[in-house]
């Protein structure tokens, strides 16, 4: 979350009290800061991580080569790009293709997981898992997280007959879940819900208290979780009252 915004949990809808805006139990703002502002409001989403499907299909033969390169800013501010590569085998040569294309995926998942049971902290990948869809091979990779899009994926095949090919599906960002708010640098102890609503508003930082926080900074947004209903429109009501 951007250094000027600050992150406030709650359990009931704001009210006015004098001239000032009880946000939450332990927050309470100038009601002129908020004077002409507009709450957004965003419902809680459980969300879903962004997938690669890498489906190898046709015919592949003992010396083709297949290539799939990961690249993702997901886990740093430095891209992470590796490439793995599956040399076809005598042993990964199969009756038929779809054995031979299910052995190739299988392969290929084995060296991402691998590393996602290494540990490593900045690794992008969250899962990857071997399948068949027909007579093709199936390589599914689930990125790591929810609050970000940063997986790219490029594939390649040395071979004459077999293909491979990625179909990226993107993240659907999470919104208002128990990790968002941690995120967001909301403590632990205070997030008691399964899913809070949020609303967002915009400080007029020319009114005499604005927020500043430990460093200095001065506070332009508030983003407020709420496990009650009809935050946004409650606050709105007070705000278009002023």
């Amino acid at each position: 979350m951007a250094r000027e915004t600050l992150a406030i949990v709650t359990g009931a809808v704001p009210t006015l009290v004098g001239n000032d805006i009880q946000l939450s139990p332990g927050y309470s703002i100038n009601k002129y800061a908020l004077k002409g502002v507009t709450a957004i409001n965003q419902v809680g989403v459980a969300g879903t991580a962004g997938t690669d499907s890498i489906i190898f299909a046709g015919t592949y033969e003992v010396g083709d080569q297949i290539k799939v390169t990961i690249s993702s800013n997901l886990t740093t501010s430095q891209k992470y790009r590796k490439t793995y590569t599956v040399d076809v085998s005598k042993s990964l040569k199969k009756a038929s293709n779809t054995f031979t294309n299910k052995a190739i995926a299988d392969a290929f998942a084995a060296k991402f997981s691998s590393e996602i049971n290494a540990g490593l902290i900045d690794y992008p990948i969250a899962s990857a898992v071997a399948s068949t869809v027909g007579a093709t091979g199936k390589l599914l990779i689930t990125q790591k997280g929810k609050e970000k899009r940063g997986l790219e994926t490029f594939v390649n095949s040395s071979s004459t007959a077999g293909t491979v090919v990625s179909t990226i599906v993107q993240t659907v960002y999470s919104e208002g879940q128990p990790a968002d708010l941690e995120e967001a640098g909301i403590a632990k102890s205070e997030i008691t819900a399964t899913n809070y609503s949020t609303t967002t508003v915009t400080l007029d930082i020319e009114v005499a208290q604005p927020f500043i926080d430990s460093k200095g900074t001065v506070i332009k947004d508030l983003k407020i979780f709420c496990s009650a209903a009809n935050y946004t429109t409650s606050l709105q009501t007070i705000i278009n009252a002023i």
